[in-house]
């Protein structure tokens, strides 16, 4: 085995452990891990999506499906210019998709529905290691993409069916027949930067599940 790939076994190794006992702390029994976590995708602490594949946060299961009248938001900070930065699926279904994710430093959305295609990019570089928000709305009928509370495109139909789950960091294994996933891989995948205050108007039904991730400092 290489150098390279014994140091990102133990990476990996490592990151399972503190995720983990991430896990264990969402629960009861919190006897193997000692202390509290500090990852935390919903609130202030955040978390670290590592330059790994492997690297996601995934919520699988949302109170209800995100249709129309619903809305989320968080904040991302990187110095990468490339990676996904979050995509939200229907399950069982393999077209409907829409995405949010970084191209040379630029914000870029893409909608994914049966009769509605599309591909926004905002032109302001956010890949400044500064925090920067995001906010995803669909009232209407139509879509609203917003960074930083502007809004620079008019809003666009989104025919697509109510979502029913939610990806941060990088394509999930659990989606990768979908048509429209498959179009994250490659050099625009994977994120290196922290997400914090994920907050979703339909609610989650459990914890999100965080995988070779870190603190975000």
């Amino acid at each position: 085995m290489l150098v390279s790939e014994m140091i990102s076994t133990i990476y990996v190794l490592l990151f399972t452990l503190i995720i983990y006992c991430e896990g264990r702390s969402s629960r009861r029994d919190r006897s193997i891990c000692s202390g509290s976590s500090k990852i935390d995708i919903q609130t202030s602490y955040g978390v670290k999506i590592e330059p790994f594949d492997q690297s996601n946060v995934y919520i699988d299961s949302l109170s209800e499906p995100f249709e129309d009248r619903h809305s989320l938001r968080f904040e991302f900070k990187t110095t990468s210019g490339n990676g996904t930065l979050f995509y939200a699926v229907r399950r069982n279904d393999l077209q409907d998709m829409v995405s949010g994710s970084l191209h040379e430093g630029y914000p870029q959305f893409k909608i994914r529905c049966m009769s509605s295609f599309a591909d926004f990019t905002i032109p302001v570089r956010v890949d400044d290691g500064e925090w920067h928000r995001v906010r995803f709305i669909r009232r209407h009928g139509k879509g609203i993409f917003l960074v930083d509370e502007l809004e620079y495109f008019e809003q666009y139909y989104v025919s697509c069916g109510g979502f029913t789950s939610i990806n941060f960091g990088n394509r999930n294994p659990a989606h990768y027949q979908s048509k429209s996933v498959k179009e994250l891989q490659g050099k625009d995948g994977q994120m290196d930067g922290c997400i914090r205050r994920f907050h979703i108007s339909t609610g989650i039904d459990a914890h999100p599940h965080y995988t070779t991730v870190s603190e975000c400092n």
